[in-house]
């Protein structure tokens, strides 16, 4: 589908996704099940560690000596000689011929002059170079080329000489005019060879003209969290249960002004506890003490509990992004029976190791936190106008006597404030 031929009416890509009900179930059993599935891959991912150093018992028939001699192995090779290695010359200067080699071959990359074997090459000194060089590296080289076209004239014969002496990979032999030449480029070249040509530049697309539509609406996602009542119990029974209503995610794109526009709502959000009627069915929540849900005495008009809106480059141009943020308060009531249970549901009746997955775990937040930061600092300095709307309605938690809450019983009222930015 060609846009211009429609009169830009219809976006190229318009998707509509209506998903009705998603239902996620837990118990005490599946997540020990799945501590113990985290346990054993943290197992595996230290023994693939380690297992090279193990000692095979026809060198060294006695245990003792053996795990000694792995253990001498597995710390000498893993902890000790790595940090004495990094003061060797010869991998130091194995090390800078690496960095001179890759900015040779970075460069030629950004001339053009690359062959395939050099690509290769190339590929095999960034895994073996590390972030930081490598950045400093393709950054050095991106300055010498620019300072190097800078002084050179720019006319639209040496940009064509250029392209015609180019030394092309066997499996790339043509040029590339799209990406060589420039808009007035190719217009000089079709005007001296008689060709009118084909506008397939998105930037004279329309400004509101949108070419990617893409919407997903979940009428319903509940989570279940399974556990036995009492101990003697033969079956399972829901103890918790948290439903969203009437969820919905908007993506758009307008490829003129490289602007999109994202829309994520959430219709209603409650929380349910036990059942105080046994015999009832554990998909009703008649009976069920209700422990979160928009409150009614919220302030805002909204239909919706959330909105959330991010926008780029929006139409009315007053801003370059634009973040709105809109929440109902919530009214949090605490149910004694449910939390304990919840607490002896998640309880783990025994050790566990996961201190590799910690790892894993801790090493992806600092990377997250870090990336967040430097996007951040960058969008702080670049951005012009950015335009905030944040309205968090007050939500408050209710913690009656004894537990439970009834209406006539003291209940303690805590205010966690309205947030407005």
């Amino acid at each position: 589908m060609k846009p211009r031929e429609e009169d830009f009416e219809r976006p190229m890509f318009d998707i509509k996704v209506d998903l009705d009900e998603i239902s996620l179930n837990m118990n005490r059993d599946q997540y020990s099940d799945l501590l113990d599935l985290l346990e054993f891959l943290g197992y595996l991912s230290v023994q693939s560690r380690y297992i090279k150093y193990h000692v095979k018992k026809e060198l060294i028939g006695k245990k003792t000596l053996r795990n000694w001699k792995f253990a001498y192995e597995a710390i000498v090779n893993e902890e000790i000689r790595p940090r004495f290695d990094c003061y060797k010359w010869e991998n130091i200067k194995a090390h800078l011929k690496r960095c001179r080699e890759y900015r040779t071959l970075h460069y030629q990359k950004l001339i053009g002059k690359l062959t395939h074997e050099q690509e290769t090459r190339v590929e095999e000194l960034e895994k073996k170079l590390d972030v930081f060089n490598l950045t400093y590296i393709r950054r050095s080289a991106e300055i010498e080329v620019r300072k190097k076209e800078e002084q050179e004239p720019k006319t639209w014969r040496r940009n064509i000489s250029k392209w015609w002496n180019r030394n092309q990979p066997k499996d790339h032999p043509e040029l590339n005019l799209e990406k060589d030449m420039s808009l007035e480029e190719k217009k000089k070249l079709y005007d001296a060879i008689g060709y009118e040509g084909e506008d397939t530049s998105t930037s004279t697309y329309p400004e509101e003209y949108v070419d990617i539509d893409f919407a997903i609406r979940l009428n319903m996602l509940d989570v279940n969290i399974w556990s036995k009542i009492n101990e003697h119990d033969t079956q399972f029974r829901v103890i918790a249960r948290g439903v969203i209503a009437d969820t919905s995610l908007i993506f758009k794109r307008r490829p003129a002004t490289d602007a999109l526009a994202i829309y994520v709502d959430l219709g209603s959000f409650q929380v349910f506890g036990i059942a105080t009627n046994s015999s009832q069915s554990e998909l009703l929540n008649d009976s069920r003490p209700v422990l979160v849900r928009p409150s009614a005495l919220s302030s805002t008009n909204q239909q919706k509990f959330l909105q959330v809106e991010f926008e780029t480059n929006p139409l009315d141009k007053k801003s370059d992004y634009r973040v709105k943020v809109v929440s109902q308060s919530l009214e949090i009531k605490y149910n004694a029976p449910t939390i304990n249970k919840l607490a002896a549901c998640f309880e783990s009746n025994a050790y566990r190791n996961l201190q590799g997955v910690k790892q894993v775990a801790y090493s992806t937040y600092t990377d997250v936190k870090h990336r967040s930061f430097i996007l951040m600092k960058h969008n702080i300095e670049k951005i012009k106008v950015l335009d905030i709307y944040i309205d968090i309605q007050s939500s408050y938690f209710l913690l009656p006597v004894n537990g439970v809450y009834q209406d006539n019983a003291a209940t303690i009222c805590m205010d966690l404030g309205h947030l407005t930015l």
